[in-house]
């Protein structure tokens, strides 16, 4: 390899002990040369072709560049051939013992021909990228700092509408409280005056009362005995008259003791104990306002490395959340666009339809005449799902979730089980009819076929589908295969890895997502079948699993357990 940054004496002279200083450095050679050693390196039969710098300008190179060597570990040659089919640098030796079957080496000088003041035509392509790189990133950053400046606009407006909204609320109370006052004292003031007119009465009474007294002691005083005697009657009967007006109010209810007593609206003690938050704030994922734009060629990179697809050995999960279901017995689910969750209870003539955050937001029936039906799910569009009937019935069915109704039934002329919508197709497997194939889907299905060298009993199966294959998990022979439309077996999965293989979904790289119902566990299968591993297993809570589906543009896979718990991952 290369010396050090600063290469301050000659490489050769410091061999014989000799600090002399270097006025040139060759890349080939790896070493700094004084006057002396140059003229010897540029006249000498075997380096007077090298491409030599002076040390002023080699010390001006990045260090990655000062670090690279122009020679072959391997071999100790110098690497002159790029093969674009292994993307690396090889020698003379190299290209013929371990790339003779390469179609596309390129000798590299031949490449690297200077053009218009150029140093290679790799390096012009490069800067060109570059430039449209620093675009782009300019624009992005541009784009970024508009976006961070709306986020704090929009904390403006949504503080503006929180203070808005308890404005609101405060004037509602306030207005509410107001009138239940007024109320109190409308009816305070009504039964006071039904008080105070029965007080004005017995005083009216009492102010009678009064004046008898004051005759009888008249009487007493002053009256022959035979005035008393005849006077006494009408004085019992202003008694009795006193009496009967007083009796007649006791009787009547004016007596009666009143209490004002205040009753609350039952939303207002709603409001109280169940109210625990003022709101939510969230953040949405919208179209982007910023498109990147490439006017170089980009393709004319050579040292472009090529993209490799990501090894599912590198593939993650992470829990985001787990849904305990009212049913148990789940044999399907599935995900909608929107974000929520559906899941099917085998042969309960049921669709449930969960929120992200646990919460139930519908449970329909699915055919109101027929019961004991349901096996598998999957979503057609935004508002639709298919059901299968199961080993109850020969029917599929294309469910509204919006209205809860019926769209469309159809009979599949044999018992479906699991099954896949993919393009307006659906592939389902039978009972004692194999794979059949629905080629398109209009007001009936037309083009049926049965798909060839797949089993003819495959009752409890599932499949899934892309544009190219069929993928099926045979639980009754324990594998997972992939089939063309033609029926031709691409690969085929069996290990004890996976047992009983239930429910199956693919990626957005098409690697297969199987659920081992006896296995208890999810195992994830490459595209080609030649790699696998488990993601989750009985020590994750994942038992007896059914179910599964993954939503491809956020990568979520969703995972369901037979007896009602369900998964939600982060797939990464």
């Amino acid at each position: 390899m290369a010396t050090n940054d600063n290469t301050p004496f000659c490489d050769i002279c410091q061999h014989r002990d000799l600090n002399k200083s270097a006025e040139d450095y060759c890349p080939q050679c790896e070493e700094a040369h004084c006057v002396d050693c140059r003229d010897h390196h540029k006249i000498s039969k075997l380096s007077k072709s090298h491409q030599t710098i002076s040390i002023d300008k080699y010390n001006k190179l990045p260090s990655f560049f000062k670090q690279i060597s122009h020679n072959c570990q391997e071999h100790a040659c110098i690497l002159e051939f790029y093969c674009k089919s292994h993307d690396s640098l090889c020698c003379k030796i190299c290209s013929i013992s371990d790339h003779k079957e390469c179609k596309e080496i390129i000798f590299i000088e031949d490449f690297l021909t200077p053009s218009k003041g150029h140093p290679s035509v790799a390096l012009d392509n490069i800067e060109k990228v570059l430039k449209d790189l620093e675009i782009n990133i300019s624009s992005a950053i541009k784009d970024r700092s508009r976006n961070l400046s709306e986020l704090r606009d929009q904390k403006q407006v949504i503080a503006k509408q929180i203070k808005e909204k308890r404005q609101e609320i405060d004037i509602l109370l306030d207005n509410l409280e107001k009138a239940l006052q007024e109320n109190a004292s409308v009816i305070e003031k009504e039964y006071s005056k039904q008080i105070e007119d029965v007080i004005a009465k017995l005083n009216e009474e009492k102010k009678k009362v009064d004046e008898i007294q004051k005759d009888i002691e008249s009487v007493k005083r002053f009256a022959t005995n035979i005035q008393i005697f005849i006077g006494s009657k009408t004085f019992q009967e202003k008694v009795s008259t006193n009496e009967l007006s007083v009796q007649l109010l006791y009787d009547n209810g004016s007596f009666e003791n009143l209490k004002m007593v205040s009753t609350f609206n039952e939303k207002l003690n709603e409001l109280v104990n169940e109210l625990k938050t003022f709101g939510n704030i969230k953040v949405e994922n919208c179209e982007k306002h910023v498109s990147f734009s490439w006017k170089s060629n980009k393709s004319a990179q050579i040292f472009r490395s090529t993209p490799l697809e990501k090894s599912i050995e590198n593939l993650g999960v992470r829990l985001v959340r787990k849904i305990t279901i009212d049913y148990d017995g789940i044999s399907g689910c599935a995900m909608s666009e929107t974000g929520n969750l559906f899941f099917l209870p085998m042969y309960q003539n049921k669709l449930l339809s969960y929120s992200q955050t646990r919460e139930c937001l519908s449970e329909s029936r699915i055919d109101p005449k027929i019961s004991n039906i349901g096996y598998d799910l999957s979503v057609v569009d935004s508002n639709t799902v298919a059901v299968s009937s199961g080993g109850n019935g020969y029917k599929i069915y294309f469910f509204d979730m919006e209205s809860e109704k019926l769209r469309q039934v159809f009979d599949t002329g044999d018992f479906c089980y699991g099954f896949s919508h993919h393009n307006g197709s659906i592939m389902c497997c039978t009972y004692n009819k194999g794979i059949k194939i629905f080629d398109r889907l209009h007001q009936n299905l037309k083009n049926v076929r049965i798909l060839p060298n797949a089993p003819q009993y495959v009752p409890n199966s599932y499949v899934t589908s892309n544009e190219n294959n069929i993928f099926h998990s045979n639980c009754n022979d324990n594998s997972v295969i992939c089939y063309d439309f033609s029926g031709q077996v691409q690969w085929k999965y069996t290990d004890s890895l996976i047992k009983r293989p239930h429910g199956i979904t693919l990626d957005h790289k098409n690697n297969v997502y199987v659920a081992g119902s006896e296995s208890s566990n999810i195992v994830v299968i490459s595209k080609d079948g030649k790699q696998a591993k488990e993601l989750v297993g009985s020590r994750d809570g994942i038992s007896n699993p059914h179910a599964l589906y993954f939503e491809k543009n956020k990568s979520i896979l969703l995972v369901t357990n037979y007896n009602g718990v369900a998964f939600l991952y982060d797939v990464s």
